[in-house]
């Protein structure tokens, strides 16, 4: 789960994880960042295919709970839910110019566990400090939250 997030209190479609967009990471196509999400989780193909083809809603995230998980899943999921969304921003104009036209404002995610509203906060705001790149803010805010997801995955391992 993940969204949307509100931003200055208004909320935001783009930032949801279950939003329905296209976007390729390995020459593989995702449906949306939790799809993507799901599918890294996964140990063999025949699971990643059953999640990959579930869709990009409810039914990934319901597919990702009948597989059996990498052995480092928690260590390294905080990773994969931004290499997920990093692409979908990236490779989605219209999603892109949404979040980096949101403001400035904190990103708050209630819609999940607090695990998941911490980090997907987190993952927004450093996504957009990082296609912002509007000078030593941005580039302050990207490092500082990098770094609490560096220790958190060191801290998991």
């Amino acid at each position: 789960m993940g969204g949307p997030g509100v931003i200055d209190g208004v909320e935001h479609p783009e930032t949801d994880n279950y939003l329905p967009c296209q976007f390729v990471i390995d020459g593989v196509t995702y449906s949306s960042s939790e799809n993507y999400f799901q599918c890294a989780k996964t140990i063999n193909e025949q699971d990643r295919e059953k999640i990959l083809n579930s869709g990009p809603g409810d039914s990934c995230q319901l597919a990702g709970q009948t597989v059996k998980r990498r052995s480092d899943w928690k260590s390294i999921k905080l990773d994969e839910m931004y290499k997920g969304n990093l692409a979908k921003f990236q490779q989605n104009e219209d999603l892109r110019k949404a979040l980096l036209e949101s403001g400035t404002g904190p990103i708050h995610f209630t819609e999940s566990e607090p695990f998941w509203n911490h980090w997907n906060d987190m993952i927004m705001q450093r996504i957009r400090a990082e296609l912002r790149q509007n000078g030593d803010e941005d580039a302050h805010r990207a490092a500082e939250i990098y770094e609490a997801m560096k220790k958190y995955a060191h801290e998991n391992k």
